[in-house]
């Protein structure tokens, strides 16, 4: 199973829609007619004001930048927005890399007519009007700099030449997302655990070309409902949820077209068919841990004895009786013991709060013989070992 790796999404059209009525498999019977639904709501979010930063470039005194942001128009979104100016780093071997503070002054120069745009106190006032692009040059400069002038000695503010070029798409449909249908590759089905904290799904708006888009006035374009028979709890700010064992729908709160993901599978421990896992042993070095597959019965040295040393269980790969599965499995599926607690002490635990493919079984203590099992109870998963830590 692959590490868990907060990456950012760029999803194409091809999202495989799962079926509206899966049939529930043999390890998990249906809920009875009086079973309870689950529903969470994760809202839509709208912005009327949003802040840029700059990553200039410095050449012959001058830094430039150029910034591209997209717009959405549909109903409830801003159509009067505000853009602020927010950090500033300029780029250049011959200045202090520090962030200073953006400062614009006056539009130079405006092209396109998608929206009406004015510098209001510092800050740009947008009035979305139609699709189109609208470009504006703003000039102004970049304070709390060090960098060099042209008569030789050092400025502390770096004029500016910052241009942005502003897409306005109007909203033609939405497609459904879920972080780990990429990153672990489950088009066709998604199966996610129980007992952890989820990605929630999220919804990117659709141009006339049906291209996604992420709108900077709408951060959460469209509100999304899920229904389940299992438990559904919202994590901080809608990103993640945490969900029972079921069958969870999506439903999309607009009368636009809707593609994408409709339903997703939540599994305990019991659905697990199949786990590829290899024990892995975890040595202290002088910059950081070396990591070093563990053969039965043989003899290993540590780097530094004194420090923290472990056993750690890498999961590759997990099946299910609805398919793979899709994200790391919660260390509260696993359970650790040993015969030899004074070589090896049992206890699984990981040091991020959220699931990770390296499950850590067992801390290393004095030399000699460790010998330890590693189960996922109420299934028949289990892996053992037997090594020596020599002094």
């Amino acid at each position: 199973m692959r590490p868990f790796a907060p990456l950012m999404l760029m999803f194409g059209l091809a999202l495989a829609a799962c079926a509206d009525n899966p049939a529930p498999s043999a390890a998990e019977p249906p809920p009875g007619p009086a079973a309870p639904v689950h529903t969470l709501t994760l809202p839509a979010s709208y912005a009327s004001s949003s802040k840029v930063d700059a990553y200039a470039e410095f050449a012959n005194g001058l830094a430039k930048e150029e910034t591209e942001l997209t717009y959405g128009l549909s109903e409830g979104y801003p159509r009067d927005v505000t853009l602020v100016a927010k950090n500033g780093f300029v780029l250049s071997s011959d200045c202090s890399i520090s962030p200073g503070q953006v400062v614009w002054q006056s539009i130079a120069d405006v092209q396109g007519t998608a929206a009406m745009v004015a510098l209001v106190d510092g800050a740009l006032a947008i009035e979305l009007h139609e699709e189109g692009t609208v470009t504006v040059l703003l000039e102004g400069e970049i304070t709390e700099q060090h960098c060099p002038s042209g008569d030789g000695s050092m400025a502390t503010a770096v004029p500016l030449q910052h241009r942005l070029v502003l897409h306005v798409k109007p909203v033609a449909g939405f497609v459904i997302e879920q972080f780990d249908q990429r990153l672990a590759d489950c088009w066709d089905t998604l199966v996610l655990p129980s007992d952890a904290p989820l990605w929630a799904p999220t919804a990117r708006p659709l141009d006339a070309m049906e291209n996604p888009f992420s709108p900077v006035n709408a951060p959460a374009p469209v509100a999304l409902t899920l229904r389940s028979h299992g438990d559904l709890t919202s994590g901080p700010g809608s990103t993640y949820l945490t969900a029972g064992p079921g069958t969870v729908t999506v439903s999309v709160d607009t009368t636009l077209p809707v593609q994408g993901m409709q339903v997703f599978e939540v599994v305990g421990p019991d659905a697990l068919t199949s786990v590829e896992a290899s024990f892995f042993l975890r040595k202290a070095a002088l910059k950081g841990n070396v990591s070093e597959p563990i053969e039965e019965g043989t003899s290993y040295t540590l780097f530094l004895p004194e420090e923290s040393n472990g056993v750690d269980l890498h999961v590759d790969a997990a099946m299910t009786t609805h398919g793979k599965l899709c994200a790391n499995m919660p260390e509260s599926w696993f359970a650790s013991s040993s015969s030899t607690p004074a070589q090896c002490e049992a206890s699984v635990g990981g040091v991020e709060p959220f699931a990770s493919s390296i499950m850590p079984v067992a801390a290393i203590g004095d030399p000699g013989e460790c010998r330890l099992s590693v189960t996922i109870p109420g299934t028949t998963q289990r892996w053992t070992t037997r090594f020596s830590i020599t002094p």
